[in-house]
Protein backbone atom coordinates (compact mmCIF):
# COMPACT_ATOMS: atom_id res chain seq x y z
CA UNK A 1 0.00 0.00 0.00
CA UNK A 2 1.74 3.47 -0.70
CA UNK A 3 2.31 5.30 2.17
CA UNK A 4 0.07 8.81 1.62
CA UNK A 5 0.46 9.51 4.94
CA UNK A 6 4.21 9.55 4.93
CA UNK A 7 4.22 11.63 1.45
CA UNK A 8 1.85 14.39 2.96
CA UNK A 9 3.73 14.36 6.08
CA UNK A 10 6.70 15.57 3.81
CA UNK A 11 4.77 17.60 1.86
CA UNK A 12 4.19 19.73 4.79
CA UNK A 13 7.73 19.97 5.88
CA UNK A 14 8.58 21.22 2.50
CA UNK A 15 5.75 23.89 3.02
CA UNK A 16 6.99 24.52 6.55
CA UNK A 17 10.20 25.51 5.80
CA UNK A 18 9.19 27.22 2.47
CA UNK A 19 6.71 29.48 4.87
CA UNK A 20 10.28 29.92 7.73
CA UNK A 21 12.40 30.92 4.67
CA UNK A 22 10.08 34.23 3.03
CA UNK A 23 9.36 35.24 7.15
CA UNK A 24 13.05 34.97 7.63
CA UNK A 25 13.61 36.79 4.28
CA UNK A 26 11.09 39.18 4.85
CA UNK A 27 12.21 40.19 7.86
CA UNK A 28 15.50 41.08 6.96
CA UNK A 29 14.77 42.86 3.97
CA UNK A 30 11.81 44.90 6.28
CA UNK A 31 14.56 45.48 9.13
CA UNK A 32 14.78 49.43 9.32
CA UNK A 33 18.31 50.61 8.33
CA UNK A 34 19.70 52.93 11.18
CA UNK A 35 21.51 56.02 11.56
CA UNK A 36 23.61 56.84 14.41
CA UNK A 37 24.77 60.81 15.43
CA UNK A 38 27.87 61.16 17.67
CA UNK A 39 28.85 64.67 19.01
CA UNK A 40 31.85 65.17 21.67
CA UNK A 41 30.81 68.66 22.01
CA UNK A 42 27.13 68.03 22.84
CA UNK A 43 26.07 64.69 23.22
CA UNK A 44 25.28 62.15 25.76
CA UNK A 45 25.72 58.60 25.90
CA UNK A 46 22.51 57.84 27.18
CA UNK A 47 21.17 59.53 24.64
CA UNK A 48 19.02 57.43 21.81
CA UNK A 49 21.99 58.51 19.43
CA UNK A 50 18.76 58.39 16.79
CA UNK A 51 18.91 62.72 15.65
CA UNK A 52 21.31 65.31 15.24
CA UNK A 53 19.90 66.64 18.16
CA UNK A 54 20.08 63.45 20.64
CA UNK A 55 23.67 62.50 20.16
CA UNK A 56 25.61 60.02 22.14
CA UNK A 57 29.09 61.21 23.25
CA UNK A 58 31.50 58.93 23.43
CA UNK A 59 33.43 55.99 21.03
CA UNK A 60 32.84 53.23 23.72
CA UNK A 61 29.18 53.66 22.84
CA UNK A 62 29.33 53.50 19.22
CA UNK A 63 31.45 50.33 19.98
CA UNK A 64 29.02 49.10 22.59
CA UNK A 65 25.70 49.44 19.49
CA UNK A 66 25.57 46.37 17.95
CA UNK A 67 25.58 47.37 14.22
CA UNK A 68 23.65 45.74 10.73
CA UNK A 69 24.35 46.04 7.33
CA UNK A 70 22.89 49.04 5.87
CA UNK A 71 23.90 51.51 9.21
CA UNK A 72 25.58 54.79 9.03
CA UNK A 73 27.24 55.98 11.88
CA UNK A 74 27.76 59.85 11.74
CA UNK A 75 30.52 62.07 13.84
CA UNK A 76 29.59 65.87 14.46
CA UNK A 77 32.35 67.90 12.05
CA UNK A 78 34.39 70.07 14.41
CA UNK A 79 34.50 67.68 17.39
CA UNK A 80 37.37 65.70 18.76
CA UNK A 81 36.35 62.15 19.82
CA UNK A 82 39.30 60.15 22.40
CA UNK A 83 39.39 57.12 21.90
CA UNK A 84 39.48 53.68 19.44
CA UNK A 85 36.58 52.77 17.27
CA UNK A 86 36.88 48.86 17.19
CA UNK A 87 34.79 48.05 14.47
CA UNK A 88 32.96 44.22 15.16
CA UNK A 89 30.26 44.34 13.20
CA UNK A 90 29.98 43.75 8.93
CA UNK A 91 28.30 45.07 6.31
CA UNK A 92 26.69 43.10 3.38
CA UNK A 93 27.30 43.47 -0.28
CA UNK A 94 24.49 46.02 -1.21
CA UNK A 95 24.31 47.01 2.36
CA UNK A 96 28.08 48.47 4.25
CA UNK A 97 27.87 49.65 7.36
CA UNK A 98 29.35 53.56 7.06
CA UNK A 99 31.18 55.63 9.06
CA UNK A 100 31.38 59.34 8.24
CA UNK A 101 30.34 62.79 9.21
CA UNK A 102 27.41 65.18 9.79
CA UNK A 103 27.20 69.20 9.96
CA UNK A 104 29.51 72.12 8.44
CA UNK A 105 33.08 72.32 9.62
CA UNK A 106 36.28 70.91 9.54
CA UNK A 107 36.45 66.68 9.65
CA UNK A 108 35.80 65.44 13.20
CA UNK A 109 38.76 63.95 14.61
CA UNK A 110 39.39 60.53 15.90
CA UNK A 111 42.33 60.09 18.02
CA UNK A 112 43.61 56.90 20.01
CA UNK A 113 47.23 58.40 21.21
CA UNK A 114 45.45 60.56 24.26
CA UNK A 115 43.82 57.40 25.64
CA UNK A 116 44.10 58.09 30.41
CA UNK A 117 45.57 54.34 30.52
CA UNK A 118 47.98 54.65 27.47
CA UNK A 119 47.80 55.37 24.05
CA UNK A 120 46.28 52.65 21.74
CA UNK A 121 47.87 50.83 18.41
CA UNK A 122 45.67 51.64 16.32
CA UNK A 123 42.61 54.31 16.23
CA UNK A 124 40.12 52.63 14.49
CA UNK A 125 40.37 48.44 14.52
CA UNK A 126 38.72 46.07 12.26
CA UNK A 127 39.43 42.33 13.18
CA UNK A 128 37.82 39.91 10.77
CA UNK A 129 35.03 41.91 9.56
CA UNK A 130 34.19 43.33 6.40
CA UNK A 131 32.03 45.36 3.83
CA UNK A 132 32.94 48.91 5.43
CA UNK A 133 33.10 52.11 4.47
CA UNK A 134 34.45 54.46 6.06
CA UNK A 135 35.07 58.86 4.85
CA UNK A 136 35.01 61.99 5.68
CA UNK A 137 37.19 61.79 8.97
CA UNK A 138 40.76 62.19 10.32
CA UNK A 139 42.50 60.00 11.78
CA UNK A 140 45.45 60.46 14.27
CA UNK A 141 47.78 58.47 16.33
CA UNK A 142 50.62 59.69 17.80
CA UNK A 143 51.40 57.43 20.21
CA UNK A 144 53.27 58.90 23.75
CA UNK A 145 51.97 57.36 26.43
CA UNK A 146 52.63 53.06 27.04
CA UNK A 147 49.62 51.14 27.47
CA UNK A 148 50.05 47.55 28.88
CA UNK A 149 49.83 44.76 26.35
CA UNK A 150 50.63 46.92 23.18
CA UNK A 151 54.22 47.18 21.85
CA UNK A 152 55.69 50.59 22.29
CA UNK A 153 56.90 50.05 18.30
CA UNK A 154 53.63 50.02 16.68
CA UNK A 155 51.16 52.93 15.11
CA UNK A 156 48.84 52.82 12.82
CA UNK A 157 45.85 55.01 12.27
CA UNK A 158 43.19 52.63 10.59
CA UNK A 159 44.15 48.77 11.00
CA UNK A 160 42.43 46.42 9.25
CA UNK A 161 43.60 42.65 10.36
CA UNK A 162 42.26 38.56 8.49
CA UNK A 163 43.57 36.61 10.77
CA UNK A 164 42.45 33.76 8.38
CA UNK A 165 38.97 32.36 9.84
CA UNK A 166 37.08 33.47 6.45
CA UNK A 167 37.22 35.53 3.20
CA UNK A 168 37.06 39.38 3.32
CA UNK A 169 35.39 41.63 0.94
CA UNK A 170 34.89 45.16 0.19
CA UNK A 171 36.52 47.89 1.86
CA UNK A 172 36.23 51.29 0.51
CA UNK A 173 38.21 54.27 2.47
CA UNK A 174 37.95 57.96 0.86
CA UNK A 175 38.42 61.54 1.71
CA UNK A 176 40.30 60.76 4.93
CA UNK A 177 43.12 63.03 6.49
CA UNK A 178 45.25 60.40 8.13
CA UNK A 179 48.10 62.33 9.84
CA UNK A 180 50.39 61.95 13.00
CA UNK A 181 50.89 58.83 13.15
CA UNK A 182 53.81 57.76 15.09
CA UNK A 183 55.40 55.08 17.36
CA UNK A 184 56.47 55.93 21.08
CA UNK A 185 59.39 54.42 19.97
CA UNK A 186 60.99 53.40 16.59
CA UNK A 187 61.69 49.55 15.67
CA UNK A 188 65.71 49.12 15.38
CA UNK A 189 64.94 47.06 12.14
CA UNK A 190 63.80 48.83 9.04
CA UNK A 191 62.41 45.86 7.70
CA UNK A 192 60.04 45.19 10.73
CA UNK A 193 58.67 48.10 11.12
CA UNK A 194 55.04 48.75 10.15
CA UNK A 195 53.67 51.91 10.92
CA UNK A 196 51.32 53.09 8.74
CA UNK A 197 48.26 55.60 8.30
CA UNK A 198 46.34 52.57 6.59
CA UNK A 199 47.74 49.05 7.10
CA UNK A 200 45.78 46.00 5.79
CA UNK A 201 47.61 42.58 7.17
CA UNK A 202 45.92 38.91 5.80
CA UNK A 203 47.84 36.09 8.26
CA UNK A 204 49.36 33.03 6.05
CA UNK A 205 47.35 30.32 5.95
CA UNK A 206 48.76 26.90 7.45
CA UNK A 207 47.32 24.31 5.61
CA UNK A 208 45.97 24.43 1.84
CA UNK A 209 41.97 24.24 3.09
CA UNK A 210 42.43 27.40 5.27
CA UNK A 211 43.52 29.46 2.49
CA UNK A 212 42.03 32.68 2.96
CA UNK A 213 42.54 36.75 1.63
CA UNK A 214 41.64 40.12 1.78
CA UNK A 215 40.07 41.54 -1.34
CA UNK A 216 38.25 44.78 -3.19
CA UNK A 217 39.98 47.02 -1.05
CA UNK A 218 39.54 50.77 -2.52
CA UNK A 219 41.62 53.42 -0.74
CA UNK A 220 41.06 56.90 -3.14
CA UNK A 221 41.31 60.80 -2.50
CA UNK A 222 42.59 60.41 0.97
CA UNK A 223 45.45 62.83 2.20
CA UNK A 224 48.13 61.15 4.84
CA UNK A 225 50.83 62.71 6.18
CA UNK A 226 52.84 62.70 9.13
CA UNK A 227 53.48 59.06 9.60
CA UNK A 228 56.67 56.92 11.01
CA UNK A 229 57.28 54.74 7.84
CA UNK A 230 53.69 53.97 5.70
CA UNK A 231 51.35 56.12 4.46
CA UNK A 232 49.00 53.17 3.13
CA UNK A 233 50.55 49.42 3.57
CA UNK A 234 49.00 46.18 2.67
CA UNK A 235 50.23 42.90 3.08
CA UNK A 236 49.47 39.85 2.44
CA UNK A 237 51.69 37.18 4.21
CA UNK A 238 53.10 34.22 1.99
CA UNK A 239 51.70 30.56 3.35
CA UNK A 240 54.43 28.00 3.18
CA UNK A 241 52.37 25.54 1.80
CA UNK A 242 53.65 24.85 -1.38
CA UNK A 243 50.35 23.98 -3.50
CA UNK A 244 49.46 27.80 -2.75
CA UNK A 245 52.47 29.60 -3.93
CA UNK A 246 51.34 31.94 -7.48
CA UNK A 247 47.63 31.13 -6.77
CA UNK A 248 45.13 34.33 -5.74
CA UNK A 249 43.88 32.96 -2.75
CA UNK A 250 48.10 33.61 -1.37
CA UNK A 251 47.36 37.24 -2.28
CA UNK A 252 44.95 39.73 -1.71
CA UNK A 253 42.99 40.32 -4.30
CA UNK A 254 41.66 43.64 -6.30
CA UNK A 255 43.21 46.64 -4.64
CA UNK A 256 42.79 50.44 -6.06
CA UNK A 257 44.54 52.89 -4.42
CA UNK A 258 43.39 56.28 -6.95
CA UNK A 259 43.52 59.76 -6.03
CA UNK A 260 45.97 59.73 -2.42
CA UNK A 261 47.50 62.57 -1.78
CA UNK A 262 50.80 61.50 0.47
CA UNK A 263 53.63 64.30 1.88
CA UNK A 264 56.34 64.05 4.58
CA UNK A 265 56.10 60.67 5.00
CA UNK A 266 59.00 59.14 7.17
CA UNK A 267 58.83 56.08 4.77
CA UNK A 268 56.87 55.36 1.63
CA UNK A 269 53.22 56.25 0.55
CA UNK A 270 51.99 52.84 -0.35
CA UNK A 271 53.43 49.63 -0.55
CA UNK A 272 51.96 46.72 -2.28
CA UNK A 273 52.81 43.19 -0.46
CA UNK A 274 51.59 39.98 -1.67
CA UNK A 275 48.91 41.74 -4.20
CA UNK A 276 46.99 39.91 -6.89
CA UNK A 277 45.23 42.52 -9.47
CA UNK A 278 46.83 46.07 -7.76
CA UNK A 279 46.07 49.41 -9.81
CA UNK A 280 48.12 52.96 -8.18
CA UNK A 281 46.57 55.27 -10.44
CA UNK A 282 46.32 59.23 -9.82
CA UNK A 283 48.51 59.41 -7.05
CA UNK A 284 50.58 62.18 -5.42
CA UNK A 285 53.87 61.44 -3.30
CA UNK A 286 55.56 64.27 -1.74
CA UNK A 287 58.80 63.78 0.10
CA UNK A 288 59.16 60.04 1.37
CA UNK A 289 61.88 59.17 3.43
CA UNK A 290 61.19 62.75 5.40
CA UNK A 291 62.97 64.03 8.67
CA UNK A 292 60.21 65.26 10.77
CA UNK A 293 60.12 63.17 14.12
CA UNK A 294 63.11 61.73 13.08
CA UNK A 295 63.52 59.84 16.31
CA UNK A 296 60.08 57.98 15.35
CA UNK A 297 60.46 57.53 11.51
CA UNK A 298 62.56 55.51 9.03
CA UNK A 299 63.62 58.28 7.02
CA UNK A 300 63.72 56.17 4.13
CA UNK A 301 60.95 55.29 1.16
CA UNK A 302 60.58 55.53 -2.15
CA UNK A 303 57.10 57.38 -3.31
CA UNK A 304 55.53 53.52 -3.65
CA UNK A 305 57.11 50.10 -4.33
CA UNK A 306 55.93 46.33 -5.12
CA UNK A 307 56.92 43.03 -3.31
CA UNK A 308 55.86 39.90 -4.19
CA UNK A 309 52.45 41.08 -5.87
CA UNK A 310 51.35 40.08 -9.59
CA UNK A 311 49.41 42.00 -12.02
CA UNK A 312 50.31 45.75 -11.02
CA UNK A 313 49.59 48.45 -12.75
CA UNK A 314 51.20 51.94 -11.73
CA UNK A 315 50.22 54.95 -13.75
CA UNK A 316 49.66 59.00 -13.78
CA UNK A 317 51.27 58.98 -10.38
CA UNK A 318 53.46 62.33 -9.18
CA UNK A 319 56.64 61.29 -6.90
CA UNK A 320 58.76 64.19 -5.71
CA UNK A 321 61.44 64.50 -3.41
CA UNK A 322 61.93 60.80 -1.72
CA UNK A 323 64.79 60.49 0.55
CA UNK A 324 67.03 58.02 2.23
CA UNK A 325 70.56 56.70 2.32
CA UNK A 326 69.03 53.33 0.59
CA UNK A 327 65.98 52.70 -2.63
CA UNK A 328 64.45 56.42 -1.97
CA UNK A 329 63.21 56.69 -5.95
CA UNK A 330 59.73 57.60 -7.11
CA UNK A 331 58.61 54.27 -7.63
CA UNK A 332 60.36 50.86 -7.05
CA UNK A 333 59.60 47.62 -8.41
CA UNK A 334 61.58 45.02 -5.00
CA UNK A 335 62.23 41.43 -5.61
CA UNK A 336 59.58 38.53 -6.41
CA UNK A 337 57.12 40.13 -8.11
CA UNK A 338 55.33 39.07 -12.03
CA UNK A 339 53.56 41.32 -14.83
CA UNK A 340 54.06 44.40 -13.15
CA UNK A 341 53.60 48.01 -15.56
CA UNK A 342 54.71 51.27 -14.52
CA UNK A 343 54.24 54.01 -16.87
CA UNK A 344 53.00 57.39 -17.24
CA UNK A 345 54.74 58.60 -14.09
CA UNK A 346 56.19 62.00 -13.41
CA UNK A 347 59.60 61.32 -11.10
CA UNK A 348 61.06 64.46 -10.18
CA UNK A 349 64.17 64.81 -7.41
CA UNK A 350 64.39 61.81 -6.18
CA UNK A 351 67.31 60.91 -4.60
CA UNK A 352 67.63 57.25 -4.68
CA UNK A 353 67.27 55.94 -8.57
CA UNK A 354 65.21 57.05 -11.86
CA UNK A 355 64.40 53.28 -12.80
CA UNK A 356 65.03 50.84 -9.97
CA UNK A 357 64.01 47.03 -10.44
CA UNK A 358 65.65 44.33 -7.84
CA UNK A 359 65.95 40.53 -8.35
CA UNK A 360 63.43 37.06 -8.58
CA UNK A 361 61.29 39.45 -11.00
CA UNK A 362 58.98 38.66 -14.02
CA UNK A 363 57.68 40.67 -16.83
CA UNK A 364 58.67 43.92 -15.39
CA UNK A 365 57.75 47.17 -17.99
CA UNK A 366 58.56 50.33 -17.47
CA UNK A 367 57.76 52.60 -20.16
CA UNK A 368 56.44 56.69 -21.22
CA UNK A 369 58.03 57.38 -17.76
CA UNK A 370 59.91 60.93 -17.22
CA UNK A 371 62.77 61.38 -14.78
CA UNK A 372 64.03 64.32 -13.57
CA UNK A 373 67.06 64.83 -11.17
CA UNK A 374 66.52 61.91 -10.11
CA UNK A 375 69.76 60.00 -8.41
CA UNK A 376 71.41 62.30 -6.99
CA UNK A 377 72.52 60.74 -3.54
CA UNK A 378 76.57 60.61 -3.27
CA UNK A 379 78.11 58.45 -0.87
CA UNK A 380 80.39 58.51 1.88
CA UNK A 381 78.86 62.35 3.13
CA UNK A 382 77.12 62.50 6.29
CA UNK A 383 73.03 62.34 6.37
CA UNK A 384 70.36 63.67 8.45
CA UNK A 385 69.22 60.54 9.73
CA UNK A 386 73.29 60.19 11.17
CA UNK A 387 74.56 57.52 8.57
CA UNK A 388 76.38 57.33 5.62
CA UNK A 389 75.25 56.02 2.66
CA UNK A 390 76.92 53.02 0.35
CA UNK A 391 74.81 52.94 -2.34
CA UNK A 392 74.92 55.87 -5.01
CA UNK A 393 72.70 57.68 -7.13
CA UNK A 394 71.77 55.64 -10.59
CA UNK A 395 69.04 56.86 -12.92
CA UNK A 396 68.87 53.16 -13.94
CA UNK A 397 69.42 50.29 -11.62
CA UNK A 398 68.55 46.91 -12.68
CA UNK A 399 69.99 44.97 -9.29
CA UNK A 400 70.12 41.29 -9.08
CA UNK A 401 69.05 41.72 -5.41
CA UNK A 402 66.81 39.47 -4.05
CA UNK A 403 66.59 37.15 -0.12
CA UNK A 404 67.81 34.61 0.57
CA UNK A 405 69.85 34.70 -2.68
CA UNK A 406 70.92 36.90 -5.27
CA UNK A 407 68.06 36.24 -8.62
CA UNK A 408 68.50 37.86 -11.71
CA UNK A 409 64.99 38.58 -12.87
CA UNK A 410 63.89 38.08 -16.36
CA UNK A 411 61.90 39.75 -18.98
CA UNK A 412 62.62 43.35 -18.35
CA UNK A 413 61.31 46.13 -20.47
CA UNK A 414 62.49 50.18 -20.19
CA UNK A 415 61.77 51.57 -23.42
CA UNK A 416 60.63 54.93 -24.33
CA UNK A 417 61.15 57.11 -21.08
CA UNK A 418 63.26 60.20 -20.56
CA UNK A 419 66.04 60.18 -18.02
CA UNK A 420 66.88 64.16 -17.28
CA UNK A 421 69.91 64.27 -15.11
CA UNK A 422 70.17 67.12 -12.15
CA UNK A 423 73.19 69.93 -12.65
CA UNK A 424 75.97 68.76 -10.23
CA UNK A 425 74.90 65.34 -10.05
CA UNK A 426 76.94 61.90 -11.39
CA UNK A 427 74.21 59.24 -11.42
CA UNK A 428 75.75 56.02 -12.40
CA UNK A 429 73.88 53.00 -14.91
CA UNK A 430 73.76 49.55 -13.71
CA UNK A 431 71.88 46.31 -15.47
CA UNK A 432 72.03 42.95 -14.03
CA UNK A 433 69.16 40.97 -15.80
CA UNK A 434 68.63 38.68 -17.87
CA UNK A 435 66.34 39.08 -21.36
CA UNK A 436 66.39 42.74 -21.27
CA UNK A 437 65.80 45.22 -23.48
CA UNK A 438 66.59 48.92 -23.14
CA UNK A 439 64.97 50.78 -26.32
CA UNK A 440 64.20 54.05 -27.49
CA UNK A 441 64.85 56.21 -24.04
CA UNK A 442 65.87 59.60 -24.05
CA UNK A 443 69.08 59.99 -21.55
CA UNK A 444 69.98 63.83 -20.96
CA UNK A 445 72.72 64.90 -19.30
CA UNK A 446 72.13 68.62 -17.54
CA UNK A 447 74.62 70.95 -18.19
CA UNK A 448 76.96 70.64 -15.31
CA UNK A 449 76.54 67.06 -15.06
CA UNK A 450 77.34 63.38 -16.23
CA UNK A 451 75.23 60.24 -16.35
CA UNK A 452 77.18 57.16 -16.17
CA UNK A 453 79.74 57.66 -13.50
CA UNK A 454 80.05 54.06 -12.92
CA UNK A 455 78.57 52.06 -15.59
CA UNK A 456 77.82 48.18 -15.37
CA UNK A 457 75.57 46.35 -17.27
CA UNK A 458 76.93 42.92 -15.99
CA UNK A 459 75.07 40.21 -18.60
CA UNK A 460 75.56 40.07 -22.35
CA UNK A 461 71.68 39.01 -22.82
CA UNK A 462 70.66 42.45 -22.55
CA UNK A 463 69.18 44.60 -25.80
CA UNK A 464 70.44 48.13 -25.87
CA UNK A 465 69.18 50.04 -28.94
CA UNK A 466 68.47 53.43 -30.89
CA UNK A 467 68.37 55.16 -27.16
CA UNK A 468 68.90 59.04 -27.63
CA UNK A 469 72.13 60.43 -25.57
CA UNK A 470 72.79 64.05 -25.25
CA UNK A 471 74.98 66.22 -23.16
CA UNK A 472 78.23 64.34 -21.12
CA UNK A 473 77.38 60.30 -20.68
CA UNK A 474 79.54 57.81 -20.13
CA UNK A 475 80.75 56.16 -23.63
CA UNK A 476 81.27 52.80 -22.10
CA UNK A 477 77.10 53.35 -21.32
CA UNK A 478 77.13 54.70 -25.40
CA UNK A 479 79.03 51.91 -26.72
CA UNK A 480 76.30 49.11 -25.55
CA UNK A 481 73.89 50.68 -28.07
CA UNK A 482 73.98 48.80 -31.07
CA UNK A 483 72.03 52.43 -32.74
CA UNK A 484 72.53 55.21 -30.40
CA UNK A 485 71.22 58.20 -31.70
CA UNK A 486 73.75 60.84 -30.50
CA UNK A 487 71.76 64.77 -30.42
CA UNK A 488 71.85 67.83 -28.47
CA UNK A 489 68.19 68.18 -26.80
CA UNK A 490 67.78 71.21 -24.60
CA UNK A 491 64.13 71.56 -22.85
CA UNK A 492 63.13 74.66 -22.15
CA UNK A 493 60.87 75.45 -19.22
CA UNK A 494 60.40 75.20 -15.24
CA UNK A 495 62.57 72.35 -14.37
CA UNK A 496 59.83 71.00 -12.05
CA UNK A 497 56.93 71.05 -14.59
CA UNK A 498 56.04 67.98 -16.68
CA UNK A 499 55.14 69.72 -19.50
CA UNK A 500 59.14 71.22 -20.23
CA UNK A 501 60.00 67.36 -21.14
CA UNK A 502 57.85 67.12 -23.87
CA UNK A 503 59.58 66.24 -26.86
CA UNK A 504 59.92 69.44 -29.07
CA UNK A 505 58.28 69.00 -33.12
CA UNK A 506 62.13 70.46 -33.96
CA UNK A 507 63.19 66.67 -32.85
CA UNK A 508 60.97 64.69 -34.47
CA UNK A 509 62.24 64.46 -37.88
CA UNK A 510 65.80 62.92 -36.41
CA UNK A 511 64.99 61.28 -33.22
CA UNK A 512 63.32 58.08 -34.50
CA UNK A 513 63.05 54.90 -32.59
CA UNK A 514 62.89 51.17 -33.64
CA UNK A 515 59.46 49.61 -34.42
CA UNK A 516 59.05 47.30 -31.34
CA UNK A 517 56.70 44.17 -30.08
CA UNK A 518 55.25 45.61 -26.88
CA UNK A 519 55.47 42.81 -24.25
CA UNK A 520 52.72 40.71 -23.03
CA UNK A 521 50.98 41.89 -19.92
CA UNK A 522 48.23 39.39 -19.32
CA UNK A 523 45.62 41.12 -16.63
CA UNK A 524 45.14 43.93 -19.13
CA UNK A 525 41.58 44.78 -20.11
CA UNK A 526 40.37 42.79 -17.35
CA UNK A 527 38.62 43.20 -13.96
CA UNK A 528 39.89 46.37 -11.90
CA UNK A 529 42.79 46.93 -15.28
CA UNK A 530 40.24 47.23 -17.79
CA UNK A 531 41.44 49.94 -18.90
CA UNK A 532 44.94 48.71 -19.65
CA UNK A 533 46.19 48.79 -23.05
CA UNK A 534 48.57 46.15 -23.25
CA UNK A 535 49.72 47.70 -26.43
CA UNK A 536 50.03 51.40 -25.76
CA UNK A 537 47.67 53.75 -27.91
CA UNK A 538 49.35 57.25 -26.37
CA UNK A 539 52.31 58.53 -24.83
CA UNK A 540 52.93 60.30 -21.96
CA UNK A 541 51.29 63.69 -23.07
CA UNK A 542 47.66 61.65 -24.29
CA UNK A 543 49.33 62.03 -28.43
CA UNK A 544 48.49 59.08 -30.53
CA UNK A 545 51.72 56.55 -30.62
CA UNK A 546 53.28 55.70 -34.52
CA UNK A 547 54.30 52.07 -33.78
CA UNK A 548 55.73 52.01 -37.72
CA UNK A 549 58.18 54.90 -36.92
CA UNK A 550 57.80 55.98 -33.20
CA UNK A 551 59.91 59.39 -31.09
CA UNK A 552 62.13 58.38 -29.00
CA UNK A 553 61.29 59.19 -25.40
CA UNK A 554 57.84 59.47 -23.27
CA UNK A 555 56.03 62.15 -25.73
CA UNK A 556 55.70 65.22 -27.48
Amino acid sequence: MPNYLGRYRSSLLVCACVVACYLVTTAVAAKEVSAYYVSASAGNDNNDGRTEKTPWASLDRVVSQRLAPGDTVRFRAGDRFIGQLIIDESGAPDAVITFTSYGDGEKPILDAAPMEKGSAVATVVINDQDYIEIEGLEIQNFRRKSLRGVRDVDAFGILVRNTGKRFLKGFEFHNLTVQNIYPIKLKKHFDSTSVSGIRFETLPAKTYKDAVNTSEIYLHNNVLRHTGRFGMSLRHRPSKVDRLAGLPVNYDVNVRITGNTCEHLGGSCVLMNGVYNGLLEGNIFLRSGSTIQAERSVQRGSGAWFFRSRHIVAQKNVAISSRGHNDSSGIHVDYGNEDILVQYNFLYDNEGYGTEILGKNKNIIWRYNISVGDGTRRIKVPRPDGKTSHHAGKTVFVSDFSVPRRIQSRGVYIYNNTYVTAANSQPGIEINSVDTHIINNIFVASPNSHMGHRVKIGWNDVQIARNAFSGSIAPAFIARDSRPLLADISFVGEASAVGTYALPSRYHAELRGQSLTHPSFPAAGKGILGHISEVPEVDFFNKPLDHDSPLVGAGY
